[in-house]
């Protein structure tokens, strides 16, 4: 890694905002110059041991702070043209998961950052994981004929988390995670067709408005299909994992764990030796000038969160069918 000090603001000091501070503060190259949050009270807090300017408009932020990258880590219907106003300013750009849950501004702000010719990332860290690289690896050569994702946790105290209209429910906020895993693995997903509950289990709680489970059937453009099972209603507790089919065997992956069914039936590539994390993978790209350590770009981001829009619309709609595509076509 060259020797540059990376300057790095921040927008959004929430609880991701903060997860991250703490990942670049262990990364020697990284200097944290300025934070912003439209929680003044939060901001100054979480900026205090960090001794650096508190903002509360990220728009001066960007316009009076000397950075070479921006960190955007705000909830997913309050980006504005932040991402445009960075790109201009040609900052580097790490822009938290799910990038948008608008489309026509992700049109402007991917506009932008091309004429711009910055860098971004995006917060999918599962790419980042070993155990997702050994996944990959050893599906690259064999076809895949279906999938199922399964991620059921409790209800987030978070309140723009539980309202649809801020958050996009939980398979656009959390599971996206899970969604773009199976894009990564198994390439693009032409048509989404899903089901929600909304109100089901929630209806004695009417500060949540997000359906409480999900549905959705993934068509991907190799003719495999996936199925996605995701609730935010069992209180307590986690379950999640990803299973593959493939020719004579079931493959489960558990982030950090990969089981073949029957046993010995494959032999798995060996984990990768250690890997950065993903904060540190931006920090050397901008260090070094080195876009091929991002493994998930803004374009490429968007792709994952148009799928999980387009299992919204099929939802909202009666269940049809929707092409990812009829959602993309304005990023063109």
């Amino acid at each position: 890694m060259a020797d540059k000090t990376v300057r790095i603001g921040l927008i959004g000091t929430g609880g991701i905002g903060q997860a991250h501070i703490q990942s670049l503060r262990q990364i020697p190259q990284a200097q944290i110059v300025a934070l912003c949050d439209i929680d003044e009270q939060r901001v100054r807090v979480v900026a205090e041991p960090l001794d650096v300017p508190v903002y509360t408009d990220g728009a001066k932020m960007i316009a009076e702070t000397a950075m070479d990258a921006l960190y955007v880590c705000v909830r997913p219907d309050a980006h504005g043209d932040v991402e445009v106003q960075a790109a201009r300013k040609g900052l580097h750009l790490f822009v938290e998961k799910p990038v948008t849950l608008y489309l026509d501004e992700a049109a402007r702000a991917w506009q932008a950052i091309r004429e711009a010719g910055v860098m971004t990332q995006s917060g999918y860290s599962l790419r980042y994981l070993p155990g997702s690289l050994q996944l990959k690896r050893f599906l690259e050569d064999k076809a895949v004929g279906t999938a199922h994702v399964t991620r059921w946790n409790g209800l987030p105290g978070t309140p723009w988390w539980r309202r649809y209209d801020q958050s996009g429910g939980q398979l656009v906020e959390m599971t996206t995670h899970q969604v773009d895993l199976l894009r990564w693995v198994m390439g693009e997903v032409e048509a989404v067709a899903a089901s929600y509950s909304f109100g089901r289990l929630f209806g004695d709680q009417p500060d949540v408005t997000v359906p409480d489970t999900q549905v959705a059937l993934l068509h991907f453009r190799s003719g495999a299909s996936a199925t996605v099972s995701t609730s935010c209603a069992i209180g307590r507790g986690y379950r999640g994992e990803v299973e593959f089919v493939i020719k004579d065997a079931r493959v489960t992956w558990t982030g950090d764990r990969i089981t073949i069914n029957p046993e010995g039936s494959y032999t798995l590539p060996p984990l990768p030796d250690a890997t950065p994390s993903i904060d540190a993978a931006f920090v050397q790209a901008v260090a070094d000038n080195d876009p091929s350590l991002l493994r998930s770009p803004y374009d490429d981001a968007l792709r994952s969160v148009a799928v999980t829009l387009a299992a919204n619309r099929s939802a909202e709609t009666g269940g049809r069918l929707v092409r990812v595509d009829e959602l993309l076509g304005a990023l063109d």
